[in-house]
């Protein structure tokens, strides 16, 4: 299996989550992503908008 979040494989004996993907006008899809957190969560460097507007 490929991870949805990483691309990279789930190894055999590695834990993960199964997360049905229903379709709309389709058949639906399962995806598979690592149990614990591949992808770092992204983190907001800067603020939203510049200060004294």
């Amino acid at each position: 299996m490929i991870c949805a979040r990483c691309d990279k494989p789930i190894r055999p004996g590695e834990e993960y989550v199964r997360v049905d993907n229903p379709g709309a006008s389709g058949a639906g899809s399962t995806l598979y992503i690592h149990a614990v957190r591949c992808v770092p969560v992204p983190q907001q460097t800067y603020p939203v908008r510049p200060l004294g507007r």
